[in-house]
């Protein structure tokens, strides 16, 4: 009976100990992981030895069964669905900030003459029958909660729940293992809704572009560690691969980040691929931004092949980079506005100075209720 007490509060000792680790790791990252003018920094910028830690860590709970694990960072903690794909629980059912921010993007785009359409990207959650027992999570009350708001404002909408359950596959395999973000084929179906939007409003659209056979898909396994894998490490939640679409068509582009100094030209391979990012998977490095490498504040891209095509601004969160370089394919000149990080810039007087053909809204359920995230100021 002695042994057995003992050999529980050693467990006990343990446990406590491998939490009073990760915590202060929790305040490393708090205090020393600030975000650099223009763009967010890699999650779990972590030495070898952490790196290890958080992988064991995940696996220790992976072993005790659990469907919600303690993460390693200064983010929420991961909880995993019942049929093992890994999310954050949304705490905040707050939307109306985004209803705000669209609101007043559409009265923008009236004043300058430009069309404006919201998409509206879904959790890869779809309620709570995909939720362990006892999870509360408000990701799909406010997906369906912006959409009904901007369909009551009469405000063109693609909801791209509706697009991926029509799809006829599978919903999960438009949604990655470890990461929050949506797989390429989805952002693909995505950027097809936006193009017929656009042909509907007269814009042309290029149909070799818009067809998928027109692009070569390029797989690459198990080198994908998500934002959730990066919590909780690989052995709790998996490894994804990844599928970088690469057109088979000629493309000529330049692309400039004017906060960072980066100027690209060439195809679109040479202009938005990086493929280090699919190298190997990494607690640094994070496949899902292969294409444009990080959330910038601002993106300016020019397609030398396309003049006449529809010059198109997206106000987005990260959801929109594969739908972004996608689209690019269609239009004369493409701006990518991430609000999160043009703090020191004028946006609506850049927007107004930028006299796009087409405005578009394009977020997730995390960033709805985040003022300045979706609220051109």
């Amino acid at each position: 009976m002695k042994e057995k007490t003992y050999s529980h509060k050693l467990i006990l000792f343990v446990f406590l100990a491998v939490i009073c680790l990760f915590t202060a790791i929790n305040a490393y990252e708090f205090v020393a992981n600030k975000e650099a003018e223009g763009h967010i920094l890699g999650l779990n910028k972590l030495s070898t030895v952490e790196d290890y830690g958080i992988t064991a860590w995940g696996g220790i709970q992976k072993l005790m069964g659990k469907k919600l694990a303690f993460g390693t960072t200064t983010y929420e903690d991961v909880t995993l669905l019942n049929n093992g794909y890994a999310t954050m629980a949304d705490q905040d059912n707050n939307y109306q900030p985004a209803v705000e921010g669209v609101t007043g993007a559409k009265q923008l785009a009236d004043s300058i003459g430009a069309d404006f359409l919201y998409v509206a990207v879904p959790p890869k959650q779809r309620g709570p029958e995909d939720l362990p027992d006892g999870v509360v999570d408000y990701a799909v009350d406010k997906y369906y909660g912006i959409t009904s708001e901007i369909k009551l404002q009469g405000i063109s909408l693609i909801p791209m729940r509706d697009v991926l359950e029509n799809s006829g596959q599978d919903w999960f395999s438009y949604f990655y293992l470890s990461d929050h973000h949506w797989r390429n084929n989805g952002a693909f179906l995505c950027y097809q809704q936006i193009c017929d939007y656009m042909l509907a409003q007269g814009m042309p659209i290029n149909k070799e572009a818009y067809n998928p056979d027109s692009y070569e898909i390029k797989q690459y396994e198990d080198v994908f560690l998500g934002t959730h894998g990066r919590m909780a490490g690989p052995m709790y939640t998996g490894l994804d691969g990844y599928e970088l679409y690469l057109p088979k068509f000629e493309t000529s582009f330049t692309l400039d980040v004017p906060s960072q100094g980066i100027h690209k030209e060439g195809n679109f391979e040479e202009a938005f691929v990086n493929y280090e990012n699919v190298d190997h998977y990494s607690y640094d490095y994070y496949a899902y931004y292969t294409y444009l490498k990080e959330d910038y504040d601002l993106f300016e891209i020019v397609n030398n092949d396309n003049l006449e095509g529809a010059h198109v601004l997206i106000v987005r969160d990260s959801s929109a980079v594969p739908v972004s370089v996608f689209l690019a394919n269609q239009c004369s000149e493409l701006d990518i506005v991430d609000l999160r990080y043009t703090t020191d810039r004028d946006v609506r007087q850049y927007i107004t100075d930028k006299s796009p053909d087409l405005i578009i809204y394009l977020f997730g359920s995390g960033y709805l209720g985040n003022s300045q995230a979706v609220i051109i100021p």
